[in-house]
Order: C-alpha cells, then structure tokens, then sequence
C-alpha cells in the first residue's frame, strides 16, 4: 500500500509521486518502466517516508518513517542503504518545502485571495468529533482550536497582520440560526469559503469537518454537518464521529 509521501529510487536519483496520487505502479508506469519483479531486482526501489502520525504532516522529516515497500531490492540498494535513504529523504524535504510553505512545525498552501493571504493547513492538525450539535459557534473543534498552542504562536508571530475570519454558519438549506462568528483567528472552513478555493487545496488522505451545518433546530435537525471526502467530495454526517480531521486555516493581510 502506498503512504504519504511514495517515490521510486532508482541508482543515480530519486523521483517522487506528484501530489494527489502516491502510486508506485503509476508513478513508474509515467517514467515509462515496467513494474516486473526482474526491474525490481536491477533497476528501482519503491520507497515512502511517513509522518509519526500519519495525517499530522509535521515539517520535522528527520522524524518521518522510512520504508520500503518490495520484498528484493537491487545489489546497488543493498550494498550501501543508508546513502540511498538519506537521499530519499533529502528529495522529500526538498519536495514538501517547494509545493508548500513551512510554519510552526507543519506545512501550509497559501492562497490569495480577496487583497488576505489564506494560510491552509496541508493535512490536520486532529482527529475528533465535531461537537453534540452542529452549531460551529459552540462545537469541540472551536474550542479545541480557541485553546491550542498553534492559535498562540500565530498571534505571537503576525499580531496586527491577523485577519479573524467571518464565518456566516448559514446552513445548506439556507436557515441563519446560528448567526455569523467574527473574531475566530484559527478556523476550518465553511462551505463557502471552501467552494471558493477548493480547486487550489492539494487533496489530503483524511476525510475533515467544514463548518456548515447540513440543518438547524429551525428545520428540527441539529445532528448532521459538513465535511470533505479524501477525493474533494463534499458530503453531511452526524457530528459525533470521531475519525474526522480537523484542518485549520487564518487569514492575514496580504
């Protein structure tokens, strides 16, 4: 099974999978070399570094799991491994700091949009549920990120710069309830926001919570909300599943 982040190895360099699909098989099948056990003994080495925790990406890549994913390897792989595992590791590190910017222990994608730069999270910051309701304003994630170290460090760092975001919990079937929340500096997206920018977001291979509720006690129904499939599918689910992530953003000026 391929993980987060695949590449192939080969003698004289390394070559990495593109973002959105780790595949070993497709990644040799674009570099136009067959996927054989023969190949396997001579030319290449399916290799992958994982983070600790395998959603959290956190920027430490001296930390990150190294293996690799066939059961023979080369002559060439065998008589020297830890040059070729530092070189695979090099290769990601240089990978993840040209595709993303690295802040406070994770990596990031900036989007411009509206004169504010968006910092989104590049995989989550937890996995928990969502709350006993579907209202953001009072849910376990806001707390959790109204709480955590990263809020801090992130006021610490751009201060004045910091744009809150104004999250309108307008529900799908379009009931305002819930009100507009404006002074949250770190957030997870509401439906809007990512509708907006969605097709910018690198996909992650963990399902997360947007804010948006589905309904709300106006329609007799606080129990579902919004969140996004590791395909960029958006879809509704109770709030109490624990296996969602959370991936946080903020906004400062541009």
């Amino acid at each position: 099974m391929c993980e987060f982040k695949s590449g192939i190895i080969f003698k004289n360099r390394v070559v990495l999978a593109p973002l959105g699909d780790e595949s070993h098989s497709n990644l040799l099948e674009s570099l136009g070399v067959e996927d054989s056990e023969f190949n396997a003994t001579k030319k290449f080495v399916r290799a992958e570094l994982i983070p600790p925790e395998k959603y959290i990406i956190t920027s430490d890549i001296s930390k990150w799991e190294y293996r690799v994913d066939q059961d023979i390897v080369p002559e060439w792989y065998s008589n020297d491994p830890e040059r070729y595992e530092q070189e695979f590791r090099d290769s990601v590190k240089d990978f993840m700091d040209k595709n993303f910017t690295e802040e406070f222990g994770y990596y990031w994608t900036n989007i411009e949009m509206d004169g504010k730069k968006y910092h989104f999270m590049y995989g989550i910051l937890a996995r928990m549920n969502f709350g006993r309701n579907n209202n953001y304003a009072e849910s376990s994630v806001r707390e959790y990120l109204e709480g955590c170290k990263l809020t801090k460090d992130i006021k610490d760092k751009y201060g004045n710069s910091i744009v809150p975001f104004e999250n309108n919990l307008l529900s799908m079937d379009s009931f305002d309830d819930y009100g507009v929340i404006k002074d949250d500096v770190l957030s997870i997206p509401n439906f809007d926001l990512f509708r907006k920018c969605g097709n910018r977001l690198p996909l992650i291979d963990c399902i997360y919570w947007l804010s948006t509720p589905n309904q709300t006690p106006l329609r007799k129904d606080s129990s579902c909300v919004q969140f996004v499939y590791s395909d960029g599918r958006v879809y509704c689910g109770g709030c109490l599943w624990h296996d969602r992530g959370v991936r946080p953003f903020f906004i400062t000026e541009s």
